[in-house]
């Protein structure tokens, strides 16, 4: 989530730089108004709740000193109310601005050059050469259905478009390249195996930067404690962490994770509609 502090100090700096990406960001100038606001709500409530706690130590004093303290118990519920007035519209505030920075992307690099789409990419290299063919190379669903290692036909009866059942030696080709992936990184690159589990929590979502910009794409649980199907195996295997500190001396801390991943791909409708791309479900 980009830092609120950046936008205070260089406002048309970073919202011109994300502007690079195509997008309107400059509901982020109402969100510094926003900051603004809420900093004086603190200061505000800090001297509220100052202001009873002196009032606190009068009505001692005057109970002491056998003093009517009748109108200083009228100023204290008059400040509770205030200040529950305050804190609430404090919380609407923040609630606020972090949806509003969530939705925010990453800054770009100040060096990547501008571009609209693909065709304005900058080619830094070229390593090898591509491969040329004497005949029309088939697509990949074709070669599989011949092959009879990958059924869509069947898939989509079973449980509908976007899906895939995996057969025979297609299965197990499957099947091998997880076991070498994990194997690789497990064993020749020192990595610690996870097998995360399926199921995610709102929270993991919104740390790792899938809520809520691609909420829609998450399938939803049926259970009162809000959660999802794993959309990628980075969501679990990242909030492994969450909200820990975790000892310097330790680090790096290398996991490789297997998750099947469940994505309802609702932003790509007619794209890739053959294949094994943009699945429902998907090995990862």
């Amino acid at each position: 989530m980009l830092d609120i502090k950046l936008l205070r100090e260089q406002p048309k700096k970073y919202i011109d730089l994300l502007s690079r990406r195509g997008g309107d960001y400059t509901y982020l100038y109402d969100v510094i108004k926003m900051d603004k606001q809420r900093r004086e709500l603190i200061t505000e409530i800090e001297s509220v709740k100052a202001r009873r706690n002196d009032l606190s130590k009068l009505i001692g004093q005057y109970k002491r000193e056998k003093k009517d303290a009748t109108p200083l118990f009228e100023e204290i519920k008059g400040l509770g109310s205030g200040v529950g007035n305050l804190e609430k519209q404090l919380k609407e505030l923040e609630e606020t601005i972090k949806t509003e920075l969530l939705k925010t992307p990453n800054i770009p690099n100040e060096d990547i050059p501008i571009g609209f789409d693909e065709n304005d990419n900058l080619e830094i290299r070229k390593v090898g050469t591509p491969r040329q063919f004497d005949f029309t190379p088939k697509p990949h669903w074709d070669i599989a259905t011949e092959l009879d290692i990958l059924d869509f036909d069947r898939a989509t009866k079973i449980s509908g478009s976007r899906f895939t059942v995996y057969k025979g030696l297609g299965a197990r080709l499957e099947r091998a390249l997880i076991n070498w992936m994990m194997d690789l990184h497990a064993i020749e690159h020192g990595h610690t195996e996870f097998i995360p589990p399926y199921i995610v929590n709102a929270e993991s979502m919104i740390a790792t930067g899938q809520f809520p910009k691609f909420k829609e794409d998450a399938f939803k649980v049926l259970d009162e404690r809000d959660l999802y199907l794993n959309p990628t195996a980075e969501v679990p295997t990242i909030n492994y962490y969450r909200n820990e500190i975790l000892d310097g001396n330790k680090l790096p801390i290398k996991f490789v994770a297997f998750t099947t991943a469940f994505r309802q791909e609702a932003g790509s409708a007619g794209r890739d509609t053959r294949g094994i791309i943009r699945q429902h479900q998907f090995n990862k």
